[in-house]
């Protein structure tokens, strides 16, 4: 991949971190927007899990199709059905096609993670943790900046949907630009990936670790960004904007310590990197549910987001190594673990801390921490194992 190509996956996964916090940023006026209207909270609510099957979809969809019919293809083509998805859901009044747009939203997003990160992986198949670690080091820095730039702009009098339809002007280009630049990339991929699909590594001890890592990142982050500002609100009796700026501290955190797998984990090994990262996790996460004094905290969400940091990137870059003919299938299937984790702990989570507490529900979610140190050694022998049966260079 040459370097305009390789630049605009970095701006692409960029624009990724800054499209996930879209809805986010300006769910507020859409309750009020829809509110007005007569509808309850509850259906508004919906557009959780519609954003949810939405990316179900368009990973799994996303991850077999790029092996089949290749990365850049599916790349700009993801960029146009997401400029289109953000104008539909921009445009109209109609709840129901708004929920509808969201859908496809989400879907054609999750393509388009999908798209670049198998997209990067191959690209990259001697150095994949460098590379795959600074490109979420790049979404971090997207997620962490856009809330502020879409909150200034509507203070200042912007509309909230044309922060959707300006945002789809953006992928709109994205995707012709890509589609102009990686021409000649996508006629010169390989064309029979189809014959080497093989869906059996979805029953691989191998996969299904990496998959379980994905899905406890996910569940446990989210659900800690989800609550935290409640929790140190609750516990170390934080001020509102304290409280809310955990969620920053912990993307501050997650970036370093992406950076950092970035420059280490070449050198010292996948397997090795997981294992450093889940026993960094296991041994900072508590530092947030039992700190009682405020710093203590705080310490424990930067600590555990820079433990946290590199597990996804580093179980993209082994699965892709295990599997490099499906590097878009495991891509792809690891996004659903993630969307799983983003769906299924923080539930948990709001009904535990309903019944017992914030800090009970969540020093409940370590109980997908500690496994994970037992699927690192795994992982640990396992390619301990594939690196002694590789032939020696003579």
């Amino acid at each position: 991949m040459n370097r305009h190509l390789n630049n605009l996956t970095l701006i692409g996964y960029l624009f990724i971190g800054t499209a996930a916090v879209l809805m986010p940023s300006v769910m507020p006026f859409i309750t009020e927007e829809f509110s007005a209207v007569g509808l309850t909270l509850a259906a508004i609510g919906l557009i959780f899990p519609a954003r949810s099957v939405g990316a179900i979809i368009g990973n799994i969809l996303s991850g077999i199709g790029s092996d089949l019919l290749g990365r850049w293809r599916l790349v700009w083509l993801s960029a146009l059905l997401l400029a289109a998805s953000l104008a539909l859901a921009a445009a109209t009044k109609l709840w129901v096609l708004f929920v509808i747009g969201f859908v496809l939203i989400s879907a054609a997003q999750s393509s388009l993670s999908t798209g670049i990160n198998a997209l990067v992986a191959d690209a990259n198949r001697g150095s994949r943790a460098r590379a795959l670690n600074k490109l979420h080091a790049v979404y971090g820095f997207g997620a962490a900046v856009s809330p502020l730039i879409i909150g200034y702009l509507i203070g200042r009098g912007l509309e909230w949907r044309w922060a959707l339809g300006g945002t789809g002007l953006i992928w709109l280009v994205y995707g012709i630009v890509a589609y102009a630049l990686g021409g000649s990339e996508t006629r010169g991929e390989e064309r029979g990936k189809a014959e080497k699909l093989d869906l059996g590594m979805l029953r691989d001890g191998p996969f299904l670790a990496l998959f379980l890592i994905a899905f406890a990142y996910n569940g446990v982050a989210t659900s800690l960004l989800g609550w935290v500002a409640v929790f140190m609100q609750e516990s170390a009796g934080f001020s509102t904007f304290f409280a809310v700026s955990m969620i920053s501290v912990f993307y501050v955190a997650l970036t370093i310590g992406r950076v950092l797998c970035a420059a280490f984990a070449e050198r010292i090994g996948y397997a090795t990197t997981l294992l450093i990262l889940l026993t960094g996790v296991t041994l900072t996460y508590p530092l947030v549910v039992l700190g009682i004094h405020s710093y203590v905290a705080v310490a424990g969400v930067f600590l555990s987001g820079l433990s946290f940091s590199g597990l996804f990137p580093m179980a993209l870059a082994y699965g892709s190594r295990l599997y490099p003919e499906q590097t878009g299938t495991v891509t792809g299937t690891l996004n659903v673990a993630m969307t799983l984790g983003a769906m299924i702990p923080p539930f948990w989570t709001g009904l535990i801390a309903e019944s017992w507490g914030m800090q009970i529900a969540l020093g409940f979610n370590f109980i997908m921490v500690v496994p994970l140190i037992f699927i690192g050694l795994y992982l640990g022998r396992i390619e301990a194992r594939k690196s002694q049966t590789m032939p020696v260079a003579t």
